[in-house]
């Protein structure tokens, strides 16, 4: 075995974290929706309906954390872009032969699985800007570079967003963001970049909406009542204001586990999807949410650390990108939820009910744990045998940057 290919243990603190919220998560999920799936006859009156397919998507979750944990990650070089044009052509069928849920088209029915595939479209996103960036990182920091980057990466985040889909659309944004200053591209072009896909961002607002064609002004008053959700807080303002009645009912400790009201029939909508964190806060209170907060923070700094330590850049820009993705995503739900951000319909990553968002994740995050296996590889790296009768030199430790 070559030393730069030696395969280590994988990172187990972040591999505890990854469990514990995926376990915190399937108790959540039963806790905020036994009242719903036991109040109607669409579920069975079966209060473990919703805990049940929960389980069974963790179950199928860890096993392809498994499998991507094992597989080298730089064999993801080889589909970056075939990968990113099948996820632009997923999105596009969505157009086509999309499942319309609430006002939306974002998943896609294969038999009894519904695919959701702008959730595969982050990862492909990502898998291509890292081979892009390790690959051309010189003609990616020029302002040509990262204005075709940009175009082409804006093809599925506007895919995205039409579906609509505006929190996904900002999770791949930021994501595309914190790439573009890890590999070192100038701040003005940052600035322009952000600035550029800002006002495109306004400027959708002014578009109809599919959910709420009759509203020419749907989408304007959606983003604006999260600054005054009390103003109308019996039709648009509703969700957001009854998280707030949820999280300040909680105050310090909470309610206590499964005594929250809010979950209830005719409470908060959503309540074990997009707004999950509002029953954690009003149940388990300031503690409970402060938990929730530091495992994510545990989380990024984990997967940033990783990406810190390893010496090929096509797996350092793959582990920047990938903790971005999860933390960018839990980011935004947190600011939702709290009133910090218009209501955008974002899952909480691995704690939100939907095997169409916990199954990729873990996915993902199985990919940053292969990754954390082999931080000294480098393609046409080194050939000394790092296993051998002899102890390893200290000529192989200074060139695997280890004092």
């Amino acid at each position: 075995m070559n030393g730069n290919q030696r395969r280590f243990a994988a990172d187990w603190w972040l591999f505890v974290i990854i469990l514990v919220l995926v376990v915190f998560g399937i108790v959540m999920v039963y806790d905020s929706s036994y009242c719903i799936a036991r109040a109607y006859d669409d579920y069975n009156n079966d209060p473990f309906h919703f805990a049940r397919k929960q389980v069974l998507s963790a179950a199928i979750g860890f096993a392809g954390l498994f499998i991507c944990s094992r597989i080298p990650y730089w064999w993801l070089k080889r589909i970056a872009v075939p990968g990113f044009i099948l996820s632009i052509i997923l999105l596009l069928l969505v157009w086509g032969i999309g499942l319309v849920s609430l006002g939306a088209r974002r998943w896609i029915a294969l038999g009894p699985i519904q695919l959701q595939p702008s959730e595969l479209a982050k990862l492909a996103m990502v898998v291509f800007l890292a081979w892009l960036l390790a690959e051309r990182r010189a003609y990616v920091q020029t302002a040509r570079g990262v204005f075709w980057l940009t175009v082409a990466v804006g093809v599925p985040m506007i895919l995205t967003e039409r579906q609509p889909d505006l929190g996904t659309a900002a999770t791949m944004f930021f994501a595309y963001l914190i790439l573009l200053a890890a590999a070192g591209v100038r701040r003005k072009y940052l600035l322009v970049v952000t600035l550029a896909c800002s006002l495109l961002a306004v400027g959708t607002l002014y578009l109809p909406s599919k959910s709420h064609p009759e509203e020419p002004n749907y989408r304007m008053r959606r983003i604006t009542t999260f600054l005054h959700p009390e103003a109308d807080k019996d039709k648009d303002g509703y969700q957001v204001w009854r998280s707030l009645v949820a999280l300040g009912s909680g105050g310090a400790t909470g309610v206590g586990f499964t005594f929250g009201h809010e979950k209830r029939p005719g409470g908060l909508p959503a309540q074990r999807t997009d707004f999950i964190f509002a029953v954690v806060g009003e149940e388990l209170g300031l503690v409970g949410t402060s938990a929730v907060l530091i495992a994510f923070l545990c989380l990024a700094c984990r997967g940033f650390s990783i990406a810190l330590r390893t010496k090929d850049p096509f797996g350092r820009f793959l582990a920047t990108g990938l903790t971005a993705l999860v933390s960018a995503q839990a980011l935004l739900n947190i600011a939702v939820v709290t009133s910090w951000a218009p209501t955008t319909g974002i899952p909480l990553p691995l704690i939100s009910y939907g095997g169409s968002s916990l199954v990729p994740t873990l996915c993902g995050l199985g990919i940053l744990l292969g990754i954390s296996c082999r931080p000294f590889y480098r393609e046409g790296g080194s050939k000394t045998p790092l296993l051998s009768k002899e102890r390893p030199s200290q000529k192989f430790f200074e060139r695997a940057g280890i004092k």
